[in-house]
Formats: structure tokens, sequence, C-alpha cells
């Protein structure tokens, strides 16, 4: 919202959400009107038991959409789960873009394929990743600007001369974070290098998935990792966990669409160590700003962590080449200048194939 202001200061902005939530707070300070009203929003635990109603009430729904993107010359849509405005955006109307941000199975790929393949709206990419899986509307003119992150810059870089390895992982308990997968690599080494690790899992479960961070919990007890595995609510202001962490694991065992993560732990100059599937690839450079494993093996996450854990120097050498890293690509500035661009222009500089226009 800070970038439309400043790419249309005289502009009259509009923001509509679903639910009061943590944004709320926020937008009423940077847009014009703040509109709270039921939507469409295709979450499967959120259709589930209510899907007759969800039908029944979707055309009334779309019609207020449609009213709302005929009333306004920019529409930004950011994120595909708000089926009313985008089958809204099916008609002419505004400039409208969708902002695709999420990396599901086939099945709802294809679901939203079909949904955006009609659209009249310009397609952003979150990655190049993103934007491959999504091949059934690669035709259609699209744009991959990368995520950003708040710059940690004053978090003191990793000490090469201190003792063990603080590992830090941040994200939801579900089945895709990788908890699970981190307490297995840890619970298979040896009781020397277990003592010398210290490990921080950051997060809530969503609301009706509680029983993730309970098998979580269970399984720290059974490991006997009590002593060296802490769990703590989520955090929305993560920097005294950054500077707490020597290394930052993002262990997710499904393809994320980038791994928001794994920059602003090079934000904070900490060595990662990350899955090596999805966005995070477009991210991190092998030994020289990180380390990747294979996809849910436990075994090759415990010989990155060990690699770390006997190499200080590695993690202080990678922590500060990851903060190069993102201070050239992965900042506000870099992120703000492209959306911009494209908002303004109808171009902006792809990640993989220079100017690409976006039309309605």
């Amino acid at each position: 919202m800070k970038l439309l202001k400043r790419c249309y200061p005289e502009a009259r902005i509009t923001a509509i959400l679903p639910e009061h939530g943590p944004l709320t707070e926020h937008l009423q300070a940077l847009v014009d009107e703040l509109v709270v009203r039921e939507m469409a929003i295709l979450r499967r635990g959120e259709l589930l038991g209510r899907l007759p109603a969800f039908v029944k009430g979707l055309p009334g729904r779309v019609r207020l959409a449609r009213v709302d993107c005929s009333k306004h010359d920019l529409i930004y849509i950011n994120t595909v789960v708000v089926l009313d405005f985008i089958l809204a955006s099916w008609l002419p109307g505004g400039r409208a873009f969708i902002h695709v941000r999420e990396a599901p199975g086939i099945l709802a790929r294809t679901v939203f394929s079909l949904l955006l393949a009609p659209s009249r709206a310009g397609l952003i990419f979150n990655s190049r990743f993103t934007k491959r899986i999504f091949s059934l509307v690669r035709w259609k003119s699209s744009c991959v600007i990368h995520n950003a992150a708040e710059d940690f810059h004053s978090i003191k870089p990793v000490d090469a001369g201190g003792d063990g390895l603080k590992v830090l992982l941040l994200g939801r308990f579900n089945a895709m974070k990788g908890q699970k997968l981190l307490l297995e690599a840890v619970a298979g080494m040896s009781e020397g290098e277990r003592r010398s690790l210290k490990i921080r899992m950051v997060g809530n479960a969503f609301r009706g998935q509680e029983c993730h961070e309970g098998r979580i919990r269970e399984q720290v007890v059974q490991d006997g990792l009590e002593e060296i595995v802490e769990m703590m609510d989520f955090c929305a202001c993560p920097a005294e966990l950054f500077e707490w962490a020597d290394v930052v694991v993002v262990p997710s065992t499904r393809p994320e669409s980038f791994g928001r993560t794994a920059i602003e732990a090079m934000s904070a100059g900490r060595c990662v160590i990350a899955a090596d599937h999805g966005g995070v690839l477009e991210i991190i450079t092998p030994a020289v700003d990180g380390l990747l494993f294979k996809a849910n093996d436990a075994v090759d996450l415990r010989d990155q962590i060990r690699r770390l854990l006997n190499d200080r120097g590695m993690v202080s050498r990678m922590g500060r080449q990851g903060r190069a890293k993102f201070r050239s690509r992965f900042t506000e500035q870099c992120y703000e200048e492209k959306l911009a661009s494209l908002l303004t222009t109808g171009n902006c500089s792809c990640e993989d194939s220079g100017i690409i226009g976006i039309s309605d």
C-alpha cells in the first residue's frame, strides 16, 4: 500500500479484507477506505462443512466484486484464493493484476489455472518455480518478481570462534514445514553432537490443525531431545530470534513457492540450510551463501548440520555472503522498483526473461 501511495499520490485507495486481523490496523493508516466483508475465499479447511452455503452466496459476492472492479482504475488481487475477484476479473473494466504466491498440489493447481485462464488480469509470480508449475497459463502475459523481506542489518554477524550451533526453524506446525524431519535428523546424531546443539522451533498451528504441534511435542520427548529443543509461539518480530541463531533451517517436505524465511535469514547474516526444491533454489547458491540437502532426506539434512557444527568459519562466511546477496536482490527497495514499474507502465524487469509487457 505504501508503494501504491507513492506511485499514485493523488489516487483514492480502497482495501478489502475478508475479516479483521493483524493487517487491519496497518492498512487503516495507509488507505482511504478499508472494507471488511465476507468474501469467497478458496481454502479447503474453511470450505469443508459449508460448501452449500459457499456456493449459494458466490453469485452475490461476485456481483459485489464486479462493482468494486468497475469503480477503480487499478485492481491488485494479492492471492489466487480470492475467488469472487478472480471471477470478476474475467470481464472488462479496470487494469487488474493477480499475484500468484502459492504452490499447491496438482489438483488445486489445475483448478486455479482454469480460473486464471479466462481472466483479463496480468499475472505476477513470486518465483520462476511458481510460474513453471502453473504451466496451463504459461501463454498469458506474466512477470516474475521475487519476494522481499525486512533488512535486519543491525544484527551482528555470527562469531566464527564460537562453540556449538544454535539452529532456528520458523514456520507453522503442519505436515509440510519439516519440523518432524529436523527432529529425525538430530535424533540420529551422536550424544556429543547433540550436546553441542540448541534448537528453537517457532510457530503455531492453524486453527483445527493443532494435532501437528502435539505430535512434534510427543516426538521431542520420545527422542529424548527435551534438553536441546525449545518450542516457542509465533513471533511477529523475529529479529531477536535471528540474533540468537547461528543457522536457519528450511526443511520443507513439499516445494514452497518461494522461501521468504530464507531471505529473512540472509538479511540477518545467518547461514541457511534448505531442502533442494521449490523457489528456494532461486535464492541459495550451495556452499556460497547456504547449504542444500536432498528434500525429505533426514540423513542428508543431518550431514549438512554436522558440516556446520564442525566448521564455524563456514557458518560465519556463508552468513556474510548471504547478507550481501540479500542486499543486491531481495530488499524491499528492489521489490518495489520492479512492482512500481509493472503497475505504472505495464512492464517489469523479469528475473528470467528481460522486460515482459503485462496487458489486460
